[in-house]
């Protein structure tokens, strides 16, 4: 008999529907990039509609999760045939359908979306060590596209978000999905969401949560897009190529949004630390790289220190072009190890 869904704020149904179509992104993760690509109309976009279809039709059935997986992948692989039999496809259309053919074959009921966040949160365990909390996942749907967004413009009706303040057992992330339009887009940027959870909001210790924060919201989320990208060969060398390519592409979206209290503080927080980078490349002699990664330890030093959220915010604030002449002796001397991360926030607080 099957048992309840592991994410209880899914109701059966819907979690077996979500679980199916994760089930074969996650097995046809290779071929994501060229899937989203090829998904505005002719076959392949008929091909994603007959596996929304099936995914659907079968979640209705109270079936256990492997068996609800086995059916599905019968059934899209049945209509793959059937489309692959016409003789009106393109080569290119053709490869691709083939190709995911034989990679849905593999697929497994495993729940893909603990498996991501279990290697996320791992690393980001990893990056924190002693200031690091537990976290939980839990899966969860939305009734509309988190940014009011319509497809294909905004392809990712997902979101993630951690209450504030954690409990006693730790935080917990919540992943939100519009379950109806959840797609191969859709899945690649999980990665990047959780990430961005697991890097700026699970280990921080502050006063309260702002989602209008430069530091939090930006500055961090900065932080989280340089981490995922040195991560991602780590969790899936298979997936990494879309994960980093879908990753590219939502930052683009978000940081567009400068409509929103939210879309301004990631534009100001990713503007601070690329005006930082500059600054180390230039004051201090690093190369690019060394200089995204001292962007990036001073972030998750600053993070991890318990102090009011305002003071990490005003200390973003004055990341401007030119930076302050008495914040650059403190990074000076913060690079050289002759300070700790938190006298930038006692230099900030004076300046105040």
């Amino acid at each position: 008999m099957p048992g309840p869904p592991p994410h209880t704020d899914l109701e059966p149904w819907m979690w077996r529907s979500l679980l199916a179509r994760a089930a074969v992104f996650h097995a046809t993760r290779t071929r994501l990039s060229a899937l989203c690509d090829m998904s505005g109309g002719g076959a392949v976009q008929g091909a994603l509609r007959d596996l929304e279809m099936w995914a659907k039709e079968c979640s209705l059935q109270d079936v256990d999760d492997e068996t609800l997986v086995a059916w599905v992948v019968q059934q899209w692989d049945a209509a793959l045939t059937r489309t692959l039999g016409m003789q009106y496809l393109d080569a290119a259309t053709r490869d691709l359908l083939t190709e995911l053919q034989e990679l849905v074959r593999r697929a497994c009921s495993a729940d893909p979306f603990r498996k991501i966040f279990a290697g996320i949160s791992s690393l980001a365990s990893a990056l924190y060590g002693s200031a690091w909390r537990s976290a939980t996942l839990c899966v969860a749907h939305i009734r509309s596209h988190p940014r009011g967004g319509t497809l294909p413009l905004d392809p990712y009706p997902v979101t993630a978000t951690t209450p504030w303040p954690p409990g006693d057992s730790g935080a917990k992330v919540e992943l939100q999905i519009f379950c109806d339009e959840f797609g191969p887009a859709a899945y690649a940027a999980l990665p990047m969401l959780l990430t961005h959870e697991c890097v700026c909001h699970v280990p921080a210790r502050q006063d309260r949560a702002k989602n209008d924060s430069a530091f939090a919201e930006g500055f961090l989320d900065w932080v989280a897009y340089f981490f995922l990208d040195q991560w991602a060969g780590k969790l899936d060398t298979g997936f990494a190529p879309a994960v980093r390519r879908h990753a590219r592409e939502l930052r683009h979206l978000l940081t567009s949004r400068s409509d929103t209290p939210e879309g301004r503080a990631r534009l100001v927080g990713h503007e601070a630390a690329e005006t930082l980078l500059a600054w180390f490349e230039d004051a201090c002699h690093l190369d690019p790289d060394e200089g995204r990664v001292r962007v990036a330890q001073l972030a998750v030093q600053l993070n991890q220190i318990e102090r009011p959220l305002h003071e990490k915010d005003y200390f973003v604030s004055r990341l401007g072009s030119p930076i302050p002449p008495d914040l650059q002796v403190a990074l000076r001397d913060w690079e050289a190890g002759r300070i700790p991360a938190d006298a930038l926030l006692c230099s900030a607080a004076v300046a105040a």
